[in-house]
């Protein structure tokens, strides 16, 4: 008996848009496109100036699989540039369903910019299991308890 993968539905915003795509085939990270184009259809690019965040279109939106999320992540070509998704990872909900923007955030010291069809970050479907919520007066006890940063040493 066959198992039957989770299916990542993707619409296409523009005829032209970049359907996610897996470099390799063991690759988990989907590379998403920059959808940038002038009134005229004409391809185009966007400057991400030093120490800027500005939102990138894809041209897609998506519908991650019952029980899972998508995450927004950094691509490591662009983060060796010092550009990276600002909230990353950016968490895309399974009930939103409108066009994906990432926020590239350029960190270096020289205007960065993004071209049309360029591979601007990965999505990662990840598992997430719903819950409910309950406030409590106390938290059971852990070994850690409230013990914060540096609490394992150095």
């Amino acid at each position: 008996m066959k198992k039957t993968m989770p299916e990542l539905l993707v619409r296409k915003l523009h005829s032209d848009s970049q359907v996610p795509r897996q470099a390799f085939p063991t690759s988990v990270g989907l590379d998403i496109c920059a959808y940038l184009k002038t009134e005229r259809n004409s391809p185009s690019k966007r400057m991400i100036s030093v120490r800027q965040t500005v939102p990138i279109p894809t041209g897609i939106a998506i519908r991650p699989p019952e029980g899972f999320v998508a995450l927004c992540c950094s691509r490591s070509s662009y983060a060796e540039k010092s550009v990276i998704v600002a909230n990353s990872p950016g968490v895309i909900d399974p009930d939103y369903t409108g066009e994906i923007k990432v926020l590239l955030f350029n960190g270096g010291f020289e205007p960065y910019f993004v071209e049309h069809d360029h591979r601007i970050a990965q999505l990662v479907i990840v598992p997430a299991r719903l819950f409910t919520i309950r406030e409590v007066a106390s938290l059971p006890r852990t070994e850690r308890g409230d013990s914060a940063f540096g609490s394992t040493g150095q």
